[in-house]
């Protein structure tokens, strides 16, 4: 006998253990001396057909809660339908085939099975430190091939699989590999670098198949692109793919709506919203419940899917498809833009006036002991029914004395904290559903930018969010306020912009428009510039690289800068330092090249 073997036999209970026709339950005399059972348990019977999960794989799958073992059945494509123990020694058994050991619980096989089990649902077997070494080594060894290494994260990945499901292998992978978790050292970091560039490569492959354009092509730029660029494509392939409505589930169809074909076009590039005909929501791509055409089944889906094919990412179905585009004509096109550039611009406007409203309640509130003393004095006033502690019911006809002795004998600990966790479930959903919207709205302000041909004197209608994650692409700093990252935003891809113009050729091709306000036509305009307030005002000026002081310059004074700079055609100023401004007592001008132009003094003119 080998020293496991002896082991095994010194704790051997004194009752023979067969597990080979029921599950090892509590009453498992294996179980019970704490060990794990042999070959002997299962009456020399492979350890997959009989019912036994005293292993080192079933005693990690038992851990998990019936939902988690559904769920990874699911994920590898196997039934989630029988009883308890059948799912649990399902899925120890699929476990135990991805380590390629043979379970026994001698050996101690299928540890790393189990290491994928306790993650709870299978979603990638690497969870020790040994795994996560060989994971990183099994990426840099495979690098350049981005669809097998994303598929390493335990879901398998193409190139034609959707955004959403490229994102969630990322996530995964990135979770594990990154270098402030491995102690930021060289190998975590060239891991990582692969699994991002992985995920850029699949996610948006326009990109670098521009790139590799612009090499072959000597270097010479491309033709600058228009503003009323129209972009067509076949529909080889191609569905109107259904969708519900994420509130009632009703689908969501153009002709019973009585909209037009090319609703279908607009609300899958995120660029407009729809009315629900059920329930009248309004939502859009984001929010909505995509249908697989092939399935019926459910997919993520993200507005930069809609030119390309995908497959839905469900188990045994990995047809791909791409979604329908239908014609519709230019005039009706620049129709929607205007239309898209009008929503976005009242969507700008609310937000602005939420986040002052906000300040303003926490200036008035201030505390939350403040905020609770306010609802408990709407409680005494009976303008509130339920109590703020505990949630008690002030009935009809009680008055104010009800209510003031109860709030003086309100004492129920168990109570209170359970009314008030109610209260903190309700909150955690609405900001749940807030998140939602707000990622909806977003992405709908960004798309309709793109949609109007990325024009920088727009840049004021997108939110500080979006702004932050282009500032970050040309690694700037995010934290400032949003005229700033506005104006830096706006300087770098002007710049750049110029540097390319410069370059010659015929063939250049832009990704933003940097039209300046006096040649920009007046439908890119704000509609309404004396609706807006100070702040909103000094984005504009921003985006447009208007010269101004935000500490000095009141809403007059902008309007005035924005005006002359239409009709006279000032240039592209900076944004003056305050303390800078006065220690050199200069006065502020233009800095471009072909005019020389003092708004001072321009300003004095016209007073």
């Amino acid at each position: 006998y080998n020293t496991t073997n002896l082991l095994h036999l010194l704790r051997m209970p004194a009752k023979p253990c067969r597990c080979d026709s029921k599950s090892c339950a509590s009453g498992c005399p294996c179980f019970k001396a704490k060990v794990l059972c042999t070959e002997n348990c299962h009456g020399n019977a492979s350890w997959a057909n009989v019912p036994c999960l005293n292993t080192t794989t079933g005693l990690k799958v038992k851990t998990m809660k019936p939902v988690e073992v559904r769920k990874a059945l699911c994920d590898a494509g196997l039934s989630p339908i029988g009883d308890k123990a059948e799912l649990q020694k399902r899925l120890a058994v699929h476990f135990t085939s991805l380590s390629g050991g043979k379970e026994d619980g001698g050996d101690g096989a299928g540890g790393g099975a189990g290491g994928g089990a306790g993650s709870g649902g299978g979603e990638g077997v690497h969870n020790s430190g040994s795994s996560v070494v060989d994971l990183m080594e099994a990426i840099n060894a495979n690098e350049g091939d981005f669809a097998f290494i994303l598929s390493l994260s335990g879901k398998i990945v193409k190139a034609t699989s959707s955004k959403a499901e490229l994102r969630k292998s990322y996530f995964i992978l990135s979770s594990k590999v990154h270098p402030d978790k491995n102690a930021n050292s060289a190998v975590s970091k060239k891991s990582f670098q692969a699994v991002l560039e992985s995920f850029e490569r699949l996610a948006n492959p326009e990109k670098f198949e521009e790139t590799e354009e612009e090499e072959e092509d000597d270097g010479k730029p491309a033709k600058k692109r228009k503003k009323t660029e129209r972009f067509t494509r076949g529909n080889g392939g191609c569905f109107p793919t259904k969708m519900r409505c994420p509130r009632c589930k009703d689908y969501w169809n153009t002709k019973n709506l009585g909209l037009e074909d090319a609703a279908y076009n607009f609300i899958m590039q995120g660029v407009k919203q729809y009315l629900c005909g059920g329930c009248f929501l309004r939502f859009g791509c984001m929010t909505a419940v995509h249908l697989c055409p092939y399935c019926k089944k459910t997919f993520e889906y993200d507005p930069e899917d809609y030119h390309r094919k995908i497959t839905c990412g469900n188990k045994r179905c990995d047809k791909t498809f791409g979604f329908y585009m239908f014609k519709v004509s230019e005039r009706r096109e620049k129709e929607i833009r205007i239309e898209a550039k009008a929503e976005n611009e009242k969507l700008a406007k609310t937000r602005a006036q939420q986040r002052r409203r906000g300040a303003r309640a926490d200036k008035r509130v201030g505390t939350q002991t403040n905020e609770e003393r306010v609802q408990e004095q709407l409680f005494v006033l009976r303008l509130l029914d339920n109590c703020p502690k505990c949630g008690w019911l002030l009935e009809k006809g009680m008055h104010k004395d009800d209510a003031r002795e109860h709030l003086t004998n309100c004492n129920d600990q168990k109570q209170i904290k359970a009314y008030q966790k109610d209260i903190a479930d309700r909150k955690s959903k609405e900001n749940i559903k807030k998140t939602a919207q707000e990622s909806q709205e977003e992405i709908l302000a960004f798309k309709t930018w793109e949609f109007n041909g990325r024009q920088v004197g727009q840049l004021w209608m997108l939110s500080e969010n979006i702004l932050k994650k282009e500032c970050k692409k040309y690694n700037l700093e995010t934290d400032e306020p949003k005229h700033v990252l506005i104006s830096k935003l706006g300087r770098v891809i002007r710049d750049r912009e110029r540097k390319m113009i410069t370059m010659g050729g015929e063939d250049h091709k832009t990704t933003h428009d940097i039209t300046p306000i006096h040649k920009v036509d007046a439908e890119d305009l704000p509609a309404d510039m004396e609706s807006m307030v100070t702040e909103e005002l000094q984005c504009v000026a921003a985006s447009y690289g208007l010269d101004f002081d935000h500490s000095s310059d009141v809403k007059v004074d902008l309007l005035k800068k924005l005006e002359t700079a239409r009709l006279k055609g000032t240039g592209l100023l900076m944004i003056l330092d305050d303390q800078s401004d006065k220690r050199k007592g200069r006065k502020r001008k233009n800095s471009d090249e072909d005019l020389d132009y003092d708004v001072t003094a321009e300003g004095k003119d016209s007073d």
